[in-house]
């Protein structure tokens, strides 16, 4: 391999930037990889450089000595500590951080290009290879910049790693929490765009943290992101789902507004302990791009697995208050966009995506207020890139919306509110690979949670 492909000043340099300022760590980490080094050494100290920050430590030539404490350590017999402290100032002038990332980058990108090249080269001299295989090897060096997520598999090779699937532990993430949902959508599987949709008042948030919860428990990574409400408002209502046993708990009202008895506040502080055990990150924040979003997911799948956990599902609520990176769109284009990105996400990280979608004011108007799959609100996109539309539908909230215009047939509302009280629709209006159907859950808003 060409030495102008290699650059090991720039790759220490850059080593010793992030030791001195821990904070370029995720930036950096979002754009290489530790196979971009060239170095084996500066590849290994990569690696642990961002494993020391995605478990939140400090990273320093003394915290990440304990890496290279092994007899025969290659790092050890360069100098161990005296080493990686020369690297916090050795060439750190040399260039700016991010022109180092970018340096580095482009050159491990060269060395594949190279390599895949040289592969084509060698196979063109070599008479038994077919012509097939040579042009593969060339296609494939000059797309080192193709995105990775692009894959090419024979019709045979694809049921192969679908019937390869069947050893995998789960086959994707299910609640536990609300079973009639798990047995109407199945599981959230890796790649999955669902889309979770209904007008204000139906519970889509209620619903959206019982099933994270419940997944969070029977160990899925999960990641809730919302655009909408505060942490603290979005952790009253988790103690409340975590102090609900499914028919009693501790009121939501009393968590949000801390007035409640001592024995609640035991519940209270019981259910703030179970929270710190599960794998649930929230990401609390009124504005978001949808490139911004995909650093996120990139970066809390890489500090779950640091601690032995797998990124499996990110909730978002909601789909609408999503921005697109590109500027100047109407709605339809920029609800689009963003619908596009996301299941452009789930894809290339492998994970199930559950977006949560308001629906237009077209359903208020219809005596009818069941939604329909053209209620999906400023744009058709939406069901086009999810593998599942699910609608929120509560019949209940609806009577009491319109008890007014029930005075001269009361016993009608009644009977109304009774059949329908704390019932919630789940209605699987779209499935990309199976069937279509309604089952029932109970909504149990005096606690924000939801059952089935």
């Amino acid at each position: 391999m060409s030495d102008a492909l290699i650059n090991l000043e720039a790759e220490a340099a850059l080593l010793g930037a992030l030791m001195q300022s821990n904070a370029l760590i995720d930036r950096v980490a979002d754009s290489l990889s530790p196979e971009d080094f060239a170095e084996p050494v500066h590849s290994r100290l990569f690696s642990a450089i961002v494993r020391e920050a995605s478990l939140g430590r400090s990273v320093t030539p003394v915290t990440l000595k304990g890496y290279f404490d092994g007899e025969g350590d290659p790092i050890r017999q360069l100098g161990g500590l005296s080493y990686l402290a020369g690297l916090t100032s050795d060439g750190s002038g040399l260039l700016a951080p991010g022109d180092l990332c970018r340096l580095v980058a482009d050159l491990a990108q060269r060395r594949r290009m190279q390599n895949g090249l040289t592969a084509a080269a060698e196979g063109c001299a070599d008479l038994e290879a077919t012509m097939a295989e040579i042009i593969a090897h060339a296609d494939a060096a000059v797309s080192v910049n193709a995105p990775s997520s692009i894959v090419e598999m024979t019709a045979g090779e694809c049921l192969d790693e679908l019937i390869r699937s069947y050893d995998d532990d789960h086959l994707g993430v299910e609640c536990g929490q609300i079973e009639c949902l798990d047995q109407l959508l199945g599981p959230m599987r890796p790649k999955q765009l669902i889309i979770g949709a209904g007008r204000p008042g139906m519970g889509k948030t209620a619903v959206a943290l019982s099933y994270a919860i419940g997944a969070a428990k029977r160990g899925h990574g999960v990641m809730y992101v919302s655009l909408e409400m505060s942490g603290p408002e979005l952790a009253a209502r988790m103690a409340g789902d975590l102090c609900c046993n499914g028919r009693d708990g501790v009121q939501f009202n009393a968590i949000r507004d801390g007035k409640f008895q001592d024995a609640d506040y035991r519940r209270v502080k019981a259910a703030q302990a179970e929270l710190h055990t599960l794998p649930l990150k929230v990401i609390d924040t009124g504005s978001l791009t949808v490139g911004r979003l995909n650093m996120l997911i990139r970066r809390q799948a890489r500090r779950m697995a640091a601690v032995g956990q797998k990124l499996e599902l990110v909730v978002v609520d909601y789909l609408q208050l999503l921005s697109p990176d590109s500027k100047n769109r109407s709605n339809y284009e920029a609800v689009s966009e963003v619908s596009r990105g996301l299941k452009a996400m789930a894809k290339d990280h492998g994970i199930a995506i559950f977006a949560l979608a308001q629906l237009s004011r077209a359903v208020e108007t219809r005596s009818e207020k069941r939604p329909m799959l053209s209620d999906l609100r400023d744009s058709g996109q939406i069901e086009q890139d999810a593998d599942a539309v699910l609608f929120l539908y509560r019949a209940e909230y609806y009577l009491r919306q319109a008890e007014a215009e029930y005075t001269e047939r009361r016993e009608e509302w009644e009977a109304g509110i009774k059949k329908t009280a704390g019932l919630i629709d789940f209605i699987l209006a779209k499935r990309r690979n199976g069937e279509v159907g309604t089952t029932q859950g109970r909504f149990m808003g005096a606690y924000q949670a939801v059952r089935g």
